[in-house]
């Protein structure tokens, strides 16, 4: 074995490696050095979600000619100078060696003044290249100019994902730069076209304001505790703002963004009992702590840290997040206005639904409406009962039993596949449900000749009788895969069906929901569901399914989770290559919504019509989530339970 000395060229392709990991690593560093640069207002500028051009502006202390000489040079800093600086950070960028990595594997330019300089400095790298620093005019403070990145390195770059999954994580990055720092403006550009604008402000409910949404700052709760050596402040949103996804939570250590599972764990701990089960509460926590206390310099993107002593810190966090939520109304607010709308777009909003109230009431006084005619998938829809008033079921979500021919064989009830009690679902009865390959699975006997009888306990759950035992049904977890199946089989055959609405529902989004919802425009569009920016900060809901309209389902709620799980795919990279995937699970969304809820009551005509609707249904035995519809018990395990045998 013979032991080489590495070259420089190839050391700081090594460091990039560590350190930049796409273009929003690149963002991180370069925003970073504005930050510790005393920078008020930070301009970035990408194109091609970072990958052709990477700007950053700032209006900070800017650099003389010798420092702008030793930026591109590896392992070269201001923040640390000796051995004990390590162990007291107080910068955000410290390792030294984030410009050299980057200009080693892009085109790189620094333009730079001091505020008292008559003139300023440029100096240029290209891979390995660093030229001689040139005079320049350019204004107080530094602008670093990043061209192709991964020019040079093309094994790198073709890991890369899209121009939007790129952008957003960019995005990303300067929200996390942001709101730790209120009092810096920032602004975000791509291609061309202005996504943020965040104004220096004193009030960090104000940044989160601006960087989501007014409706999710109106949700928070304020925190606030301090002991001698640690001070936690911040906001955390109430348990009628939880999402479905954590990356609503920011936890900021003496102003920079971490992930730390033991934080994580007591936020868990502190909403247990007040969350449904997988959701999450937005959170946006600032802790302060002495930088001796911490060591920051465990991971090379500096997102992960050690604590000296980790409990005391679970601790104090635990005990501000229960006495915030137990002095906190947690009742949810009935606004006036359209969820999600914006306070600025309130006004205009408002007037124009009123304006279309008024216009609607004058023509219903004149004709009465028409009735449309929408179709919609078999079963879905009420039917009406041919029976007198009094002899008809109450109103519900389902239709009364639809009665087999005497012809058609007797249908039994459960499927052979479902599951005993107890017993857990295989992950393949949440795939595709148009598999041909898959059994069709019979529904029960409901002929008038034999009926079975049928219980619903607390209202979720149906109970039938079987040759062998019994069955207890989910009545949601059901539903839900019956109109999946449905909604899936239309979609198959040439689409949904649809209607407009009289008064599109508007929702507030962030840029990176908006760059989404563009990129996934097309999908969106192919369910039927047709949204179209209101304003600046919001989207309208213009067409949806017509299956959503009957059963009621609030579209902004439902976007707004659609949007989260489309996030988590995005920065997995998942987007890409299971296009189907995201179908099924848009599917598997609608259907829930549309689906009958636990807690809804059912006539025994009702039930029927569920289990019979389950006739010849693909995979009945799993809702789309992978959870049983069914479980059952036979008259021997009965016989078990009661010590008969």
């Amino acid at each position: 074995m013979t032991i080489n000395r590495l070259p420089g060229h190839l050391v700081n392709k090594i460091a990039a490696g560590e350190v930049i990991e796409r273009p929003a690593s690149v963002v991180k560093e370069l925003v970073e050095n504005a930050v510790d640069a005393g920078a008020t207002r930070i301009d970035v500028a990408v194109e091609d979600g970072g990958r052709k051009l990477i700007q950053v502006t700032d209006n900070g202390t800017g650099m003389g000619r010798s420092d702008a000489e030793m930026a591109f040079a590896p392992h070269a800093t201001s923040k640390i100078s000796a051995e004990d600086d390590l162990f007291n950070i107080a910068t955000m960028g410290f390792r030294g060696e984030a410009l050299a990595a980057i200009a080693s594997i892009a085109h790189a330019r620094i333009r730079t003044r001091l505020a008292k300089a008559d003139s300023g400095w440029e100096i240029a790298a290209d891979g390995e290249d660093i030229h001689e620093p040139m005079p320049a005019a350019a204004p107080p403070g530094t602008s670093v100019e990043i061209r192709d990145l991964f020019f040079n390195t093309p094994a790198r770059r073709k890991f890369l994902r899209t121009t939007n999954t790129e952008f957003g994580h960019v995005t990303e990055q300067i929200a996390r730069l942001a709101l730790p720092h209120p009092d810096i403006a920032f602004t975000l550009r791509h291609n061309g076209r202005e996504s943020l604008n965040l104004p220096a402000t004193e009030a960090t409910l104000d940044r989160i304001a601006d960087l989501f949404t007014p409706d999710l700052a109106e949700a928070l709760l304020k925190l606030s505790q301090r002991t001698d050596s640690i001070g936690i402040a911040g906001y955390i949103g109430k348990p009628s703002a939880a999402r479905s996804t954590t990356r609503w939570q920011y936890v900021f250590l003496n102003g920079r963004y971490i992930r730390d599972r033991l934080l994580g764990h007591a936020l868990r701990e502190a909403y247990r009992g007040l969350l449904a089960p997988g959701k999450s509460a937005p959170v946006f926590i600032f802790i302060d702590i002495d930088p001796g206390d911490v060591d920051v310099n465990v991971h090379p993107t500096k997102i992960e840290v050690r604590f000296r002593d980790s409990n005391r810190v679970y601790g104090e966090l635990m005990a501000a997040l229960k006495e915030t939520l137990n002095r906190g109304d947690l009742r949810p607010s009935a606004d006036a206005g359209r969820p999600g709308d914006l306070p600025d777009a309130r006004t205009d909003s408002r007037a124009r639904t009123d304006s279309l109230k008024q216009a609607m009431a004058d023509f219903f006084k004149k004709a009465p409406p028409p009735q449309p005619a929408l179709s919609v998938p078999e079963g879905i829809r009420p039917q009406r009962d041919s029976r007198p008033p009094a002899q008809a079921p109450r109103p519900g979500p389902l239709a009364p039993p639809s009665r087999s021919a005497p012809s058609e064989p007797q249908r039994t009830w459960p499927p052979a596949s479902a599951p005993a009690v107890g017993a857990t679902p295989t992950d393949s009865a949440a795939r595709d449900a148009t598999d041909t390959s898959a059994p069709r699975e019979a529904a029960p006997a409901l002929s008038a000749a034999a009926p079975r009888p049928l219980l619903q306990i607390a209202d979720t759950y149906i109970v039938t009788e079987t040759n062998d035992g019994l069955v207890i049904v989910d009545q949601h977890a059901l539903h839900e895969r019956i109109l999946y199946n449905q909604l899936k089989h239309r979609f198959a055959e040439g689409g949904l069906s649809t209607q407009r609405m009289l008064i599109p529902e508007s929702f507030s989004v962030t840029a990176g929901e908006a760059a989404l919802l563009e990129s996934n425009a097309e999908l969106l569009a192919s369910l039927g569901i047709e949204v179209e920016p209101f304003g600046k900060s919001a989207f309208a809901v213009q067409q949806y399914p017509t299956i959503l309209a009957e059963r009621g389902v609030a579209m902004g709620p439902l976007l707004r989770e659609l949007l989260d799980q489309l996030a988590e795919d995005d920065a997995d990279g998942a987007t890409e290559a299971a296009g189907e995937r995201i179908l099924e699970t848009v599917l598997a969304m609608m259907a829930c919504k549309a689906a009958i809820k636990a807690g809804d009551p059912l006539s025994d005509a009702e039930m029927a019509e569920l289990l019979d609707q389950a006739a010849g249904s693909k995979k009945a035995s799993a809702c789309p989530h992978g959870r049983p519809t069914t479980l059952r018990m036979s008259l021997r395990e009965l016989d078990k339970q009661f010590h008969r045998t």
